[in-house]
């Protein structure tokens, strides 16, 4: 009953702002250049790209899905390379894989896989998910944010393709997500956000504070030392990698969208960036699947993230 409510409001809203943005495309783009001009920023030209294409890519994916997709694993790929593409054109930023990463067939050619990654600033996601789908072609299961529901796309496509909505932390959330890490078979791939949400400097703050009010004092020194990475979040990790015992790991981490590689604010648009991208297999026979042990593993690699990041910033 509620998925249908939502369903009924959304969709005819999102159509019609979508359509609305696309009849009246010459005088935002033109509001936008001038703007632009004014500036001596080309952001609020390249902003206004980004809005219009959206708006394109997705009443077209929606009209697909409304007309029934055949093929939905082919369908999300070739979504996430479009929105890459376009990121790509419009923004002047491309993604360098680190050299030994794992090269672009290996890991869909053993176990499946189970992809822990930074997250840092709006938009990473959307890189992440083009390296794990088209570049290592890998079918995507990805663990999301119950609000992202709204987006009528996601919404639809949830019902077709492995995507976990979870509203917040908790044990249905872990019993959520390791039923998804016990579906994966091989060429697939659950993608996780150990951190919980993108990286920001208050979010960390808060989240040391939060580790001293708690009493867990070894681990909120540790994170307070770690000055690039928010704490990870055990529990979905941990279910995901006991669920899967089979599952090879693949450690994910990236420069992100500013030079001191933290976050930058949602508003400003990254332009003309090189984002380095560290990727490592870890095979299955070599992550701990006891939930104390896989803790403690994830902390300790997650050590390793944030020295990674703070050894590539160019903000020093």
């Amino acid at each position: 009953m509620i998925t249908a409510l939502r369903r009924a409001v959304m969709i005819p809203v999102v159509v019609l702002v979508e359509v609305f943005l696309l009849l009246t495309a010459p005088l935002s783009l033109a509001v936008a250049g001038l703007t632009s001009v004014c500036a001596r920023s080309s952001r609020p030209l390249r902003t206004a790209l980004l809005v219009l294409a959206y708006a394109g890519v997705e009443l077209r994916v929606l009209r697909r899905i409304l007309g029934g997709e055949p093929d939905w694993d082919a369908l999300m790929s070739e979504v996430i390379d479009t929105i890459y593409r376009t990121l790509r054109l419009v923004l002047d930023v491309r993604l360098v894989l680190e050299a030994g990463s794992p090269a672009a067939g290996r890991p869909a050619a053993g176990n499946p896989v189970i992809v822990l990654a930074r997250h840092c600033g709006p938009g990473d996601s959307l890189f992440i998910a083009w390296l794990i789908a088209v570049h290592y072609r890998l079918r995507l299961h990805i663990v999301l944010k119950a609000l992202l529901r709204l987006e009528p796309t996601l919404d639809l496509a949830g019902d077709h393709v492995p995507l976990c909505f979870v509203a917040r932390r908790g044990r249905r959330a872990r019993d959520d997500i390791g039923a998804l890490a016990a579906s994966l078979s091989h060429g697939d791939a659950l993608l996780l956000f150990p951190e919980g949400g993108n990286f920001s400097r208050p979010r960390w703050r808060r989240a040391v504070a939060a580790l001293f009010a708690g009493g867990a004092l070894g681990a909120a020194r540790r994170a307070r030392r770690r000055t690039h990475t928010l704490p990870p979040h055990r529990g979905g990790t941990v279910a995901a990698l006991t669920n899967a015992p089979g599952a090879d790991v693949l450690l994910l981490t990236h420069t992100g969208f500013s030079d001191d590689g933290r976050d930058r604010p949602w508003w400003r648009l990254p332009v003309h960036r090189t984002v380095v991208v560290r990727t490592e297999l870890i095979p299955a026979a070599q992550v701990p699947r006891e939930p104390e042990a896989a803790g403690s593993w994830l902390e300790h690699r997650w050590a390793e993230v944030d020295a990674w990041v703070a050894d590539h910033s160019t903000a020093r």
